[in-house]
């Protein structure tokens, strides 16, 4: 029979032999058509990258602007009186006063701290698989690279995700590092991470490890437009290209490509005196290019298995999130959001939640 696994939403075929024969899945396959490491970890970049926009957008020159000449109030009696000469008191010298001090400039640079946590849920082929997964990243920001209003960040991140399945577990490490630019609403981010895992499979009462790796990388670009009444919308387009290797990034066993667009539409408004920033994010996704092959262990001979995502190459799908972001001071603010995903074969669902702390 075949049994379609999701392990944190990459997709493989495994081959389930009859009890008789020991079959024992060793390699698993590519593609992953809605991972939920990659996006744990993009929910982070861009909320990172959302709140270092906001700082950089609300930053102003500090301009020190001289002192000002004034009339002396003095003057004003000779106008009242009877001197026929009282109106060229203007023409006595002005009294020089010393300008206020300038405000403050924000900081050429900037850190922060996150911490994220997730709860995903995904279906295919009658199969429900539960993920959780804990994200932390720290960002380095240096506002100033070709002008006072653009920014060059830093963003690592590493954390893990937990999946279970019938007959199937994994945990998966997941480390990631982000390099992003900022002008104005115009931001451009590029992401690679690496994720190690090992799954346990369970097949004629033998449990299996098997431990597996992979690399990501992914690049996306954004502008975000200001619309009336503190709205705003962004549109966004991006790529994740993906290899699947043996344990500690020995063999490769499988790629896979997937393109994304769509938009995210957001406010800001005050809210008992904070601040709240609530959006929702369309997206739209396909898997362009795919390979893989899987091994199994048959009577104590290793065999080749093609395999795929479980997601044909070229097939459509989409992705939406909500997601509350608070301001609660001006450096720590928290956020929660919705998401849910859908293509033929696989549908999955979940909330993320996460802290950021700016110094």
């Amino acid at each position: 029979m075949n049994f379609k696994a999701i392990k944190g939403f990459k997709c493989a075929k495994v081959a389930l032999l009859p009890a008789s024969i020991p079959a024992l899945l060793v390699v698993t396959g590519p593609a992953k058509a809605d991972s939920v490491a990659d996006r744990v970890i993009q929910n982070v970049i861009q909320n990172v990258l959302q709140n270092v926009r906001d700082q950089i957008q609300s930053r102003r020159l500090s301009i020190s602007t001289p002192g000002r000449l004034q009339f002396n109030g003095e003057d004003e009696p000779a106008y009242q009186g009877n001197d026929p000469f009282a109106a060229l008191g203007y023409a006595k010298a002005p009294i020089y006063t010393k300008a206020p001090p300038p405000a403050p400039a924000l900081p050429t640079w900037l850190y922060g701290v996150n911490l994220t946590g997730s709860a995903d849920w995904s279906r295919s082929a009658g199969i429900t698989t539960s993920t959780y997964g804990v994200t932390g990243a720290i960002d380095i920001t240096k506002i100033g690279i070709s002008s006072q209003y653009d920014a060059l960040t830093v963003i690592f991140t590493g954390g893990g995700v937990w999946s279970n399945a019938p007959g199937t577990s994994s945990d998966t490490g997941v480390g990631a590092g982000t390099i992003a630019y900022t002008n104005g609403g115009f931001s451009i981010d590029f992401t690679v991470d690496g994720t190690w895992t090992t799954s346990r499979l369970a097949a004629a009462g033998i449990v299996t490890n098997t431990d597996s790796t992979g690399v990501s990388y992914a690049p996306n670009v954004q502008y975000k437009f200001d619309l009336a009444d503190g709205w705003f919308i962004e549109p966004t387009v991006g790529a994740a290209y993906t290899q699947t290797f043996t344990a500690s990034f020995g063999s490769q066993t499988g790629d896979s490509t997937e393109v994304h667009g769509g938009a995210r539409f957001g406010t800001e408004t005050t809210w008992n005196g904070t601040r709240v920033q609530p959006s929702l994010k369309l997206e739209a996704f396909s898997i362009v290019a795919q390979s893989g092959i899987s091994t199994v262990l048959v009577g104590g001979v290793a065999q080749p298995v093609a395999t795929g995502s479980g997601i044909a190459t070229g097939q459509v799908g989409g992705r939406a999130s909500g997601k509350l972001n608070v301001l609660w001071t001006p450096t720590f603010s928290s956020f929660i959001e919705a998401h849910g995903s859908g293509i033929s074969g696989l549908t999955a669902y979940g909330t993320t939640a996460g802290l950021r702390w700016t110094f």
